[in-house]
């Protein structure tokens, strides 16, 4: 791989020292960064480069880390006008029914071509959701996901995961079958992909148990659980993957540990509403991180500490929730929206600055995922991963105070050139190696299949809501 530097930008690190470089550059060269520093001290150390690419007028940082999203989201958003039941029972329908393996196909290179732009170079993908819907009755989706993935050259990190008891669950197979699926047939499925997926290329993948709160006083539930996340637990452990739970809130932290003994350091847990005292020492001590998704329904219910938690030494991630059904993968919309959230709840705007809320799109978060000595900061010896952020834009005016700017006012529509272990995926926002129409022409078309097979085609009959105060429900 050639040698590469991008000069003449504002290097904003997000090293040790958190080191902002005016008239910055960063060397790299078979994947890796060489060296960053200003662009005297790189020319002089690197003085006939194979490649330079200009950052004059641009902000220079790591790329984005976006821990929880959900896989097969992107070709349902929106269904439902807002009515989260319908929409979760959309899901329930289309994964296990409706998906087939063109379906995830479509949908994660939709998915990595708006994370690609947005700057988003490494994401978590939950394989499902809805009420923790897997498509795990063959390895069929999780391995078009990963082709696809690797087509956009984004990195991803795919949980797999069981469903909720009881199985069995039916799964409407590509032939039109209709199998009964048990848990020992997802665990199956979750070994293969494992097998032949897991640290591939850019493609990693992490164990996942949905979130349970309701088992305290039925001990046969309590005991199949158990057995389920140890499993679980260790399929992970043979391959040495991150465990993820989506969905935490109200005292079900303490109860993941003290009542399935899921918890560890290479837990990351999504949501994290309501905490109880229980819930933040839980974290505290097993060291376990929390993933706040500021947009999510779930922080409009409930409410994420994510101050007490920063105070107690949690490490905490803002994600994105993405992309349905009503949100982005846009993590600087999401970054800022963390800071009034946490701001609005205290009535106290020095809460969650900039900085604090760049790091945990950036270093917090390769820290969750278990790549802080990887990705996450620009320093020499780490992947090769950089984005550029327009700085000359109307709204990003006046030229000082860049991390201020980079946060408080840019979009990923900002984000001019993408670079993924030392590889230029965009630049000036072309991507040279995919066809853009064609994906998103790809996308409506299996979107529109899925809505004709499901019958779900009345869940995209907008109500814009005009002239009301709230959507009627019930």
């Amino acid at each position: 791989m050639s040698e590469l530097i991008v000069t003449g930008g504002v290097v904003i690190t997000l090293d040790a020292a958190r080191r902002v470089i005016t008239d910055g550059a960063v060397a790299m060269r078979g994947g890796r960064i060489l060296a960053v520093g200003t662009a005297a001290e790189i020319a002089a150390e690197f003085p006939s480069p194979e490649r330079v690419m200009d950052a004059r007028g641009k902000a220079v940082l790591p790329g984005l880390i976006d821990t929880h999203a959900h896989a097969g989201h992107g070709l349902v958003k929106t269904l439902g006008n807002g009515d989260s039941a319908a929409w979760s029972e959309a899901c329930r329908i289309i994964y296990s029914a409706h998906s087939p393996a063109e379906f995830w196909y479509a949908e994660a290179r939709l998915v990595g071509l708006e994370r690609l732009k947005a700057g988003v170079t490494t994401g978590v993908s939950v394989l499902g959701g809805g009420d923790c819907v897997m498509r795990l009755d063959s390895p069929a989706a999780g391995e078009a996901r990963a082709r696809a993935i690797a087509e956009i050259g984004i990195r991803d990190m795919m949980a797999v995961g069981p469903r909720r008891p009881p199985f069995p669950h039916d799964y409407v197979s590509e032939d039109g079958s209709i199998r009964a699926i048990r848990f020992e047939d997802q665990l199956e499925v979750m070994g293969l992909l494992f097998e032949r997926l897991h640290d591939r290329g850019r493609m990693r993948l992490c164990t996942f148990m949905p979130v349970y709160r309701e088992a305290a006083h039925d001990a046969l539930k309590v005991s199949e659980i158990k057995a389920q996340g140890r499993a679980v637990r260790e399929l992970g452990a043979r391959f040495k993957a991150r465990f993820h739970q989506d969905g935490h809130r109200s005292n079900s932290i303490a109860m993941a540990d003290a009542m399935f003994g899921l918890l560890g350091p290479d837990a990351f847990l999504s949501h994290c509403t309501d905490l109880t005292d229980d819930d933040i020492a839980t974290l505290v001590r097993t060291g376990a991180h929390v993933v706040h998704n500021p947009t999510a329904i779930a922080a409009v219910r409930g409410f994420c500490p994510v101050v007490r938690l920063l105070d107690a030494g949690v490490n905490v991630a803002i994600a994105s929730d993405g992309t349905a059904p009503d949100r982005s993968g846009d993590l600087f919309r999401h970054a800022f929206e963390a800071m009034r959230y946490a701001q609005r709840a205290a009535r106290d705007e020095s809460l969650l600055p900039p900085g604090r809320a760049l790091e945990m799109i950036t270093v917090d978060a390769a820290a969750a995922l278990g790549m802080e000595r990887e990705i996450g900061s620009l320093e020499a010896g780490k992947r090769a991963d950089l984005i550029t952020v327009d700085l000359t834009a109307p709204h990003m005016a006046p030229a000082n105070m860049p991390v201020w700017r980079v946060v408080c006012f840019a979009t990923g529509a900002d984000v001019r050139d993408v670079v993924i272990g030392g590889e230029v995926l965009m630049e000036g926002r072309r991507l040279a190696h995919l066809d853009e129409a064609e994906i998103v022409a790809a996308a409506e078309a299996e979107t529109a299949q899925m809505l004709r097979r499901s019958g779900l085609a009345h869940l995209a009959v907008e109500d814009p809501g005009w002239g009301k105060a709230r959507y009627p429900r019930g």
